[in-house]
């Protein structure tokens, strides 16, 4: 059975959402021992490097216009991972994977109010499912969790995700040179973010002459080395690579839809190797937005269930 673009497209999608899923639980173990500005901004910093080793040539050519997409980009990847790791300081690794995962709700709403898109019913049927099942998450469960300060953060997080993936559709659709202007904007997101993330460290969380030591405590941890080398080469270079490269050959929405599985392995991770208790209606709940996602695939993978 061979598969056309647009599915191809969507496994990739889900490739990068498993990869992410393994994010939640080694950044949470890993902000124990650096502050989550300051980690964001090495993971991209180092991210940057291996990006210029492996597309050093790219770069070269790289165009006025793509600087500035690669930057728009950036604010969006930047505050959607601060706003992301600082919350894992506040809540859990369930709470902070299920909100995330409300990005299928603001990125229609995005796509819309961007570039006027329409979404189709089954699609429509598949956000309001994924929808419901968010908003029960959230509910006090049997176990007495509730929403708090790094829910909100993580929720501000999932609607600044909805622009990104938005953007990304927007800019990469009309690019001539798909793998050149992939490497490019990539490398541009890696090294605007380092910088930003860089610059919130400072202002928030450490003076500059306490980066040194920050730096250098933070690499004597094995939880931390384990996170940087994670999320810096398979949750960054790969993922963001991939993403940047093939999700303008599905829509917006779908990708989102595919990204709101993430809560579902991240949690099933957490349970597995952190121990993280979680109750079984909110295991109920997580069935919810699998069957979410799925329905708003049938429409591509099965296209003759909806001829007239």
């Amino acid at each position: 059975m061979s598969i056309n673009r647009k599915q191809k497209a969507d496994l990739f999608m889900l490739l990068i959402t498993i990869i992410w899923s393994g994010t939640f639980i080694i950044i949470k173990n890993a902000l124990s021992d650096v502050p989550p500005f300051l980690y964001t901004s090495l993971r991209f910093f180092a991210a940057t490097c291996i990006g210029l080793v492996l597309w050093h040539k790219q770069l070269r050519n790289i165009t006025q216009q793509q600087w500035i997409q690669g930057s728009i980009l950036a604010c969006f990847f930047a505050l959607g991972f601060m706003s992301q790791t600082w919350g894992l300081q506040y809540t859990s690794v369930a709470h902070s994977s299920f909100i995330t995962g409300s990005m299928v709700v603001f990125t229609p709403i995005a796509a819309y109010l961007i570039e006027r898109k329409n979404i189709t019913r089954i699609q429509v049927l598949g956000v309001g499912i994924v929808l419901i099942g968010l908003w029960f998450f959230t509910q006090v469960d049997s176990i007495g969790t509730s929403f708090n300060v790094g829910d909100i953060a993580t929720l501000f997080c999932a609607a600044i995700w909805g622009l990104y993936i938005t953007f990304t559709d927007k800019f990469m659709r009309d690019a001539k040179d798909i793998q050149s202007a992939s490497a490019r904007l990539t490398l541009v997101q890696f090294g605007v973010t380092g910088i930003i993330s860089l610059a919130a460290s400072l202002l928030f969380e450490v003076k500059p002459y306490q980066i040194p030591h920050a730096i250098i405590s933070a690499f004597q941890s094995n939880s931390f080395i384990i996170a940087f080398l994670y999320t810096a080469i398979l949750a960054s270079v790969v993922a963001t690579y991939i993403q940047t490269r093939y999700q303008h050959e599905t829509s917006p929405v779908k990708a989102a839809l595919m990204f709101s599985t993430e809560p579902v392995l991240a949690t099933l991770l957490a349970v597995v190797f952190s121990a993280e208790y979680v109750s079984t209606e909110k295991y109920l709940i997580g069935a919810i937005v699998i069957i979410g996602v799925l329905s708003a695939q049938i429409e591509d993978f099965f296209p003759g269930l909806f001829k007239k």
